[in-house]
């Protein structure tokens, strides 16, 4: 709900701040501990972070407050310095654009699912589906643009529904970009062009990544390991190997490229 001053305010850099969070999902039971507790952590603008850790640590919580889908008990987030209650709920989510694990399609043509009912020039949407490294299975398509993916999208596979949320998210250019990207599922050709795709998108933006697998991992300006809700430590991935904790730990019990999640 938006708070009585907020307003359509614009994110120009991408700057964001996690201040002294704290954040429990059952405020009524005190015995509860909560999740992040004087919780801080600040990402530059234009900084590509990945959050690993494993399942119950709160790397997805952490992008729901974000979203501001929670709203933490304590404490502030804020981008570029503006509270996020100092947004409307509506002009803080435009600017962040969300590519998850399981894409969201609708029983509507490849167009309408890459759209969303923004008004585009033809030109744009090659545009996108170019950058995506959507357009080469498009092309193949018995209708290309206008092909109907079925019911959440079951005529595509899994490559080519993440392929179709890349897109979206090259119309949308907001300057903060998280990804799930469980490419997992993905053989290794189609994930090695998400992974071109996903570079290309985040090249200019402040990106948050729930990383599953290394090959993500590897160009980040900074791994975040979290554990129950708190910051165990944090570098880059040769600093962190070097350090010889958690994430070195993860990293010996990969199995292929994969981290234990």
């Amino acid at each position: 709900m938006d708070a009585g001053n907020a307003r359509a305010l614009a994110i120009t850099k991408g700057a964001i701040s996690f201040n002294r969070l704290g954040f429990t999902y059952n405020e009524v039971n005190a015995r509860q501990m909560p999740l992040f507790e004087d919780f801080s952590l600040d990402l530059k603008a234009g900084e590509k972070v990945a959050l690993v850790g494993q399942s119950g640590s709160g790397k997805s919580t952490l992008t729901k407050l974000l979203f501001r889908f929670l709203e933490p008990q304590k404490g502030t987030i804020s981008f570029d310095g503006y509270d996020a209650k100092a947004f409307t709920l509506h002009s803080l989510r435009k600017q962040i654009s969300m590519v998850p694990q399981q894409p969201d399609l609708f029983h509507r043509s490849i167009r309408d699912n890459i759209t969303l009912g923004a008004d585009i020039s033809e030109a744009q949407l090659i545009d996108v589906a170019q950058k995506s490294r959507s357009l080469e299975f498009i092309n193949l398509l018995p209708e290309q643009f206008d092909t109907m993916v079925g019911e959440r999208g079951v005529k595509l596979s899994g490559g080519e529904r993440q392929r179709i949320a890349i897109a979206r998210a090259f119309l949308e250019d907001a300057p903060i970009v998280v990804l799930d990207e469980a490419t997992s599922a993905l053989d290794s050709l189609t994930e090695k062009q998400i992974q071109v795709a996903i570079f290309e998108l985040i090249k200019n933006k402040t990106a948050i990544v729930i990383a599953h697998r290394l090959s993500t991992i590897l160009s980040m300006d900074r791994i975040i390991v979290l554990e129950k809700g708190r910051i165990i430590e944090q570098g880059t991935h040769q600093q962190l190997l070097a350090k010889k904790g958690k994430y070195y730990a993860m990293w010996q019990h990969q199995s292929g490229d994969f981290l234990v999640n």
